[in-house]
């Protein structure tokens, strides 16, 4: 892949564009989860892309980025269950409630390849196009903290989590934008992206202990780019 975009460059430099911004969203669920919120960073975002042109306004503008995107959350329930007693040699099971206090954070790394069609409108552009990104590295990590009652009575249980090896690495989806010139080759350009899928493979969370969660990546991504003119 990288052979084929650098050859592809070299061959038109003269639409050869470099760009950096910032990403803001996450994986957003199909439906709300009670008492639980995360909270987005802010992640880099930054790469390389061309413009074959196709007609008098429409081009093709693949791409090559790397992008981080990141979530911090949290969610705490409760459940009934039961707990074994021992009074005076003999044991019995009584109910009682547990409450979990779930915390944990994202940090994936993607390479995304954005494949847009360019529809210019003077020197405004409308960008849109599916995407492809492959998830390259990062964690999905946390701790539980388990209560029993209102605490006290039994020690808290705590147990650390990785979900990463379950989120799906290859991930598609729909991509829209603009591009704006702001300064000569320079100019501002802002993209919206919505995976196809669910960010964890179906499955792979419920062979894991957990309830399956159908959540997919929504992010806003805004940055500069330049563009590379050349002599030939």
């Amino acid at each position: 892949m990288l052979i084929f975009f650098c050859s592809l460059l070299v061959g038109n430099a003269q639409n050869f564009s470099i760009g950096a911004g910032i990403n803001f969203g996450g994986p957003l669920p199909t439906q709300v989860v009670e008492n639980s919120e995360g909270k987005p960073i802010v992640g880099q975002n930054l790469g390389v892309s061309y413009s074959i042109p196709l007609s008098k306004r429409f081009s093709f503008s693949p791409g090559l980025y790397y992008s981080l995107h990141g979530v911090d959350y949290s969610q705490t329930f409760t459940r009934d269950t039961l707990i074994t007693v021992v009074i005076n040699n003999q044991s019995g099971q009584v109910p009682s409630f547990y409450t979990a206090y779930v915390t944990g954070g994202m940090r994936l790394h993607y390479i995304d390849i954005p494949l847009l069609v360019t529809y210019s409108i003077g020197k405004f552009k409308l960008l849109f196009g599916p995407y492809v990104s492959v998830l390259v590295g990062g964690k999905d990590a946390g701790n539980v903290r388990v209560v029993i009652g209102n605490g006290g009575f039994i020690d808290d249980f705590h147990d650390d989590f990785n979900n990463f090896n379950a989120i799906r690495k290859v991930e598609q989806g729909l991509m829209i934008g603009s591009n704006i010139p702001i300064y000569k080759n320079l100019s501002i350009e802002s993209r919206i992206s919505r995976s196809f899928f669910s960010l964890y493979t179906p499955g792979k969370l419920s062979s894991m202990g957990q309830g399956d969660s159908k959540m997919f990546n929504t992010f806003f991504n805004v940055g500069l780019v330049y563009k590379i003119i050349s002599n030939k």
